[in-house]
């Protein structure tokens, strides 16, 4: 399967991502002079940008100006010989460029083309500049992501980004399937607003059907919060179910607070300040050690150093190659028995492939070098 990939920054290379390690041939194509935004999001490594690398591998890149007519008919071409093509432009701008789902899709009914945008190709909102936080926001889910102050926090990670990447490799997929039987591609539309108002599917329901704000998952309870240890660091307590609670409360010598797990507001506060009293008088480890062969769904917070050298993570850490340095990272969150996720290559470097690729589609060396001469391609 060949994806040709329009997309910058983070929700359509994690798509293209998933996609090349599950053995697509992705072409990135990328702007020219210095490509991805993304390649310059500190750290790097011998000025290779992590971030980019652990989106992009898998993946080979051409460089082409888009703003010329012969830049436009390239990706014309390259559209020609894919199965997939992907982009995340704001709505209308491929289209003023020639290289909207009508055009590309009348010359290639078989082609999959997706769209990833903020907020969609309808709607008062649909041309509007945005980020992760803003899909976030106006999804409900960083309303939703309140302490037990009542202060609302940004996620410590992108939220909507990852989970509209997500859903497009989905997307993608399921058209494809759909193809196999009917011979015909489709557009798949995913946007970054309807992302995250995926995540919020739960309490967005509870909400719609007249229910108070739920905040049995914000911290505010004993039994589903995070504690401080007496070496700084912390331990999650998830111990929703009476069982669990039962459990915890026995290792931890407090028989007193059974069935108190779920507590008015008036005497939560003493439940959840006696507990958090008991665990800063150990380590966190002490408390893993004790607590970790018991049922009673207590786990250590751990920083991302650790989580990946966790045994139970091992399967999911693939290693990158970043201008010969070695980096462990998270790889393709799923696993397949027959056809598995696979390293193939590392991200390109800008433009790396350029000359190999219109080579394939074509274009004969004096061709290239014209293309080159006239800033079409670097």
């Amino acid at each position: 399967m060949r994806v040709v990939d329009l997309t910058r920054y983070i929700p359509g290379p994690y798509c293209t991502m998933l996609l090349g390690s599950l053995g697509a041939d992705v072409i990135k194509v990328e702007e020219p002079p210095f490509g991805d935004a993304t390649r310059a999001v500190p750290p790097a490594i011998e000025g290779e940008s992590v971030t980019f690398a652990v989106l992009n591998r898998n993946k080979r890149s051409i460089v082409v100006d888009l703003r010329q007519d012969e830049g436009v008919e390239i990706v014309r071409q390259l559209a020609a010989t894919a199965d997939v093509f992907v982009e995340g432009f704001r709505p209308g701008t491929l289209e003023r460029r020639g290289l909207g789902a009508a055009e590309l899709r009348a010359r290639h009914p078989r082609l999959v083309y997706c769209s990833l945008s903020g907020y969609g190709p309808d709607g008062p909102l649909r041309e509007r500049a945005g980020h992760d936080v803003n899909y976030a926001a106006r999804a409900g889910l960083v309303d939703a992501n309140r302490d037990g102050a009542g202060e609302p926090h940004v996620p410590g990670f992108q939220a909507a980004d990852m989970t509209g990447g997500l859903l497009a490799a989905l997307g993608i997929l399921a058209a494809l399937q759909a193809r196999e039987r009917t011979g015909a591609g489709q557009v798949v539309d995913v946007s970054l607003l309807g992302a995250a108002l995926g995540l919020m599917t739960v309490p967005a329901a509870r909400a719609l059907a007249g229910g108070a704000r739920p905040d049995e998952l914000q911290g505010t309870h004993a039994c589903y919060r995070i504690f401080r240890c007496r070496d700084g660091r912390y331990l999650s307590v998830g111990a929703l179910e009476p069982k669990f609670w039962e459990a915890l409360v026995e290792a931890l010598g407090l028989p007193e607070l059974r069935g108190r797990q779920w507590e008015h507001p008036s005497r939560r506060e003493a439940t959840t300040a006696r507990l958090a009293e008991l665990f800063a008088t150990r380590e966190r480890d002490e408390w893993v050690a004790l607590l970790g062969g018991r049922e009673v769904c207590v786990e250590p917070v751990l920083d991302a150093h650790e989580a990946l050298s966790q045994p139970q993570a091992a399967a999911y850490v693939v290693t990158d190659d970043i201008a010969g340095e070695r980096l462990r990272s998270v790889g393709v969150p799923f696993r397949l028995e027959a056809t598995p996720a696979a390293m193939r290559r590392p991200a390109p470097t800008v433009g790396q492939h350029t000359d190999e690729v219109l080579a394939a589609a074509g274009y004969a060396a004096a061709g290239i070098e014209a293309l080159r001469s006239g800033g079409v391609i670097a």
